[in-house]
Order: structure tokens, then C-alpha cells, then sequence
């Protein structure tokens, strides 16, 4: 039982893992504490639900998986109009009329999904091959979850490549580094803003799209998961990769065993921690400072 939830520990983090990333790049990038993310989640995982209802994939991996993609690929556009028509034009606002303004796009998403999806919970079927188990080390695994896991560090690894060898990595960890110096050399920052938003967008995407054959979705999934996702940031640190990969894994382990032993204080377990963090980097900042 301790390792099953575990494994369903781990598979929460790898979800948060996707969608605190994306969190964590744009803030470092942009300075913007988006609170709109969890509405980009909760698009994914709509719709994916719509697609896989459409076009049901039965036992068919190879079309579940496209249909994952095309979900999340959706959402990126979705979320690079967002930046064009919106985020671009508060960059330099004050922090109140960003989290106005980013509140306002969670309400507008919101209201849109449930006058198109409605306002019943949706649950969406997981194809046959993934809805058994995988036996390993004499112990018998949930595929689902486990392929979840995988997709999560597949993607930790393509970012960490993506932000090491390319272009656009590069000129990303510049603008989150020193956004005056990027500007000073000439490079567009319009195109990074909105380049690591789609980004952003799409992982969150992913983990919604990922999310729904797991369990049920309504139109407050976006509330559910950003709060995770800003604990996680926090924790990691914000425009931390490395630090929000070991902060999703560690908040989804510690949940799923609270869940198991002290359901009524799982999650008061990860605001101890987060707290704790919190007083522990003050007071290392203030050490430093002396």
C-alpha cells in the first residue's frame, strides 16, 4: 500500500512538476506571477476530454498519445494569444494590476468552459493498456501512473537540453539573469516573452491533457492545481528548474503518504514546509547580508 501511493506520490509530482514549470520559467522571465496557468491546466484537460470522446482511443496508444499532444499543443496556442493580446501590454504594470488583470483572464476562462463543457463533472475513459498494472521487483506498479512518471522526466530532460543547448535557451536564462542586459544587446524581447509563454502554456497543457483520464474535471480544476503549482514554485524557488523538479516530487510524495496516514493534514504538512523554507531562506539572506 506505502508504495503504491508512493507511486501515486510521484506521479502528482511529475504533474506538478509540468505545470510549475512552465510557471517558473515565465515568472523568470517575465516577472509576472500568472495566476491564468491553472486556467491554461483545466484547458487541457477539457480539451483532451473533448477529443478522446470524439475520437475514442480505445486500445489504441498511439492515438491516445496524439490526442494528449494536440491538446496541449492547443493550449499553447491559446496561451501565446494570451501573451500578444494581454500580458504583453502589463509587463511594466504594477504587481496589483497584473493579478487583477491575470484574475480576470482565470474568470473569463472559467466562465467560458462552463458554457461550453458545462458545469457537471467529466470523467473521461483511460485506454486498456494503461489501466492495469506493470509488475517489477516482484511488486505490481499502475501502468497509468508510471507512464505519467516517465513523460514527466522525459520532459524535465528536454528542458534542461532546451534551456542548455539551443538559442532560445540561451537567451532565455539571459532575460531571466538580466532582462536590461538582453535588451541592451538588441534581442527581441517581445518574441522570448512570448516563446517561454507557449512554452509555459504547453506544459500546462500536457499536464491537464495527462490528468484526465485519471479522474474527474469540472470547471474549478483550475483552482485545484494552481495552488499546488505556486507551492511548488516557492518552494523550488522561482526560475529554479532544478529546484521545482525536487519540490513537485517532494510535495506529491509527502501529500499521497499524508493522504494515506493523516488524511485531514496532508495538505497542512506541505504548508509546514513551505513555511519552513520560507524562514529558513530569510534567514540565510540575513546571514549573507551580515
Amino acid at each position: 500500500m506505502i508504495v503504491v501511493q508512493i507511486v501515486n506520490g510521484l506521479m502528482e509530482g511529475a504533474m506538478l512538476f509540468l505545470i510549475a514549470s512552465g510557471l517558473t520559467l515565465i515568472f523568470g522571465v517575465s516577472r509576472i506571477v500568472n495566476f491564468a496557468h491553472g486556467s491554461l491546466y483545466m484547458l487541457g484537460a477539457f480539451i483532451a476530454h473533448s477529443l478522446i470522446q470524439q475520437f475514442p482511443p480505445a486500445a489504441s496508444l498511439p492515438l491516445f498519445f496524439a490526442e494528449i499532444l494536440v491538446a496541449a499543443l492547443l493550449v499553447a496556442l491559446i496561451g501565446g494569444l494570451i501573451e500578444i493580446v494581454i500580458l504583453r501590454r502589463i509587463y511594466a504594470a504594477d504587481e496589483l494590476h497584473q493579478l487583477i488583470i491575470t484574475i480576470g483572464v482565470v474568470l473569463i476562462v472559467r466562465d467560458l468552459v462552463r458554457l461550453i463543457w458545462g458545469v457537471n463533472d467529466l470523467s473521461t475513459p483511460m485506454p486498456e493498456a494503461l489501466s492495469g498494472a506493470l509488475r517489477a521487483f516482484g511488486m505490481f506498479f499502475p501502468a497509468y501512473q508510471v507512464t505519467v512518471m516517465a513523460i514527466g522526466i522525459g520532459v524535465f530532460l528536454g528542458l534542461v537540453a532546451l534551456l542548455r543547448f539551443t538559442r532560445f535557451g540561451i537567451l532565455t536564462r539571459a532575460a531571466t539573469d538580466d532582462r536590461g542586459m538582453v535588451a541592451l544587446l538588441g534581442i527581441n524581447q517581445k518574441q522570448i516573452f512570448t516563446g517561454v509563454v507557449t512554452l509555459g502554456s504547453f506544459l500546462a497543457g500536457l499536464a491537464g491533457a495527462l490528468f484526465t483520464p485519471y479522474g474527474n474535471i469540472n470547471h474549478l480544476l483550475d483552482t485545484t492545481i494552481i495552488v499546488g503549482a505556486f507551492i511548488v514554485v516557492v518552494i523550488g524557488g522561482m526560475g529554479n528548474l532544478y529546484g521545482t523538479v525536487a519540490a513537485a516530487v517532494a510535495v506529491g510524495v509527502i501529500k499521497a503518504l499524508g493522504l494515506l496516514y493523516v488524511p485531514r493534514l496532508s495538505m497542512v504538512l506541505i504548508f509546514l514546509i513551505m513555511a519552513a523554507v520560507l524562514v529558513a531562506r530569510s534567514m540565510g539572506r540575513k546571514a549573507a547580508n551580515e
